[in-house]
C-alpha cells in the first residue's frame, strides 16, 4: 500500500485543542479537513455533511462507524463515510512526539452524484454490467495503490495552495480520483472471491482466478483474451476500464501478491522467492516489488516476518 505525505503538524503553542485539532481549506461544493490528535484519547465522535473520503497521513487510530467493533486505521490506508454517517475514534497511541494525523475530504452529495453522471457518460461500463459506475456504501475501506495516493497527495496541494484556477483543478482530480476509487473497489471485489455479478463480469472473475492458479507459470494477455471469449483489443480496453490497469499488469500483482505471501515464511529467502514466482532476475524482482507495494522486499520481509533468512 502507499502513504500519502504528512505535513507539518501545528507547533505546540498554537494548538487550540489536543484532540482532533483541524484546519479547513473551503471551496464551493468540498472541503478539506485535516485533522492531528496531541495525546491519547477515545469515543472522539465526527460526523460530516457529506460523503467524506478519509485518508491516514502519520500515526494510528481505531475507527467505529455503523456500531461496529472497530479496525486499525494507518497510513497507506483509505476509509470513506457516507454523509451524516458517525464515526468514532480511538487514539490508543497519540502522543506530542508521535500525533495522528489524517485528511478528511468532504464532498456535497449532488456535487458526488454530478461527478458519478459525468463519468458514466464519458466513460460507460461495459453493457454486460448490469449497472452503472457508482461508489460501493458496503466496501468503504481500501489499501491505497499508487494513484490514489499520487491523487490524493495533489488535492491536499490544491487545496491548501493559492492557485487561482484551484476550483477547476479540485473538480478535474475529484473526478480522478472518484473513478479510481470505483476502479480499485472493482479490483477488491475481484480478489475475494465471492462477487455480485453486477459488480465484477464473470469473465475476468475467471481470468483471474486462471492467473491465480498457474502464478508461476508464464501467462499473457492473449492467453487470458481467450479465456474471456474476446479479441485481444477488446479484452485489453475492457479490463483496463474496469480496473484502471491492463491485463499485463494484473499479472505482475498477483505474482507480487504470491510473493508477499512466500516472503512471510521464515523458511524462504528473498532470491528464492524470486525464483518460485516466475522471475529469473532478483534485481528486477526487488524493483518491481518496490514499484508495486511502496517498499522493497527486504523492507517487507524485516516489518511482517522479524524471524526471516538472511537475504
Amino acid at each position: 500500500m502507499f502513504n500519502l505525505v504528512p505535513l507539518n503538524t501545528t507547533p505546540l503553542n498554537k494548538l487550540k485543542t489536543e484532540i482532533e485539532q483541524k484546519t479547513t481549506f473551503t471551496l464551493n461544493r468540498c472541503e478539506l479537513n485535516i485533522f492531528e490528535t496531541h495525546k491519547k484519547a477515545e469515543n472522539v465522535k465526527l460526523r460530516f455533511g457529506g460523503f467524506t473520503i478519509t485518508s491516514m497521513l502519520r500515526g494510528k487510530k481505531i475507527v467505529h462507524a455503523n456500531a461496529d467493533q472497530g479496525f486499525n486505521y494507518v497510513p497507506g490506508e483509505t476509509f470513506m463515510l457516507p454523509s451524516t454517517t458517525e464515526m468514532v475514534i480511538d487514539f490508543p497511541e497519540a502522543n506530542y512526539t508521535n500525533p495522528s494525523q489524517c485528511t478528511a475530504l468532504v464532498i456535497d452529495n449532488s456535487y458526488l452524484q454530478k461527478q458519478l453522471e459525468y463519468i458514466n457518460d464519458l466513460f460507460p461500463r461495459d453493457p454486460e454490467f448490469q449497472n452503472n459506475w457508482d461508489i460501493n456504501q458496503n466496501h468503504l475501506f481500501l489499501q491505497n495503490d499508487v494513484r490514489i495516493a499520487g491523487l490524493s497527495n495533489r488535492l491536499i496541494k490544491l487545496f491548501s495552495g493559492n492557485d487561482p484556477m484551484k476550483d477547476i483543478l479540485v473538480d478535474l482530480k475529484l473526478k480522478e480520483l472518484v473513478l479510481s476509487i470505483m476502479r480499485l473497489q472493482n479490483f477488491k471485489f475481484l480478489n475475494e472471491g465471492a462477487i455480485e455479478k453486477s459488480y465484477v463480469n464473470e469473465r475476468f472473475k475467471a481470468v483471474v482466478e486462471y492467473i491465480k492458479r498457474n502464478i508461476t507459470a508464464d501467462i499473457n494477455a492473449m492467453d487470458l483474451s481467450k479465456l474471456a471469449y474476446m479479441s485481444k483489443s477488446v479484452f485489453y480496453r475492457s479490463f483496463t476500464n474496469e480496473f484502471g490497469i491492463p491485463p499485463n499488469k494484473m499479472i505482475l500483482i498477483e505474482k507480487i501478491k504470491y510473493a508477499k505471501k512466500l516472503l512471510n515464511e521464515p523458511k524462504y529467502s528473498i532470491r528464492e522467492v524470486c525464483f518460485e514466482t516466475g522471475f529469473s532476475d532478483p534485481n528486477y524482482f526487488s524493483r518491481l516489488f518496490k514499484k508495486i507495494e511502496g517498499i522493497t522486499p527486504s523492507e517487507y520481509k524485516l516489518k511482517f516476518c522479524t524471524n526471516g533468512l538472511e537475504i
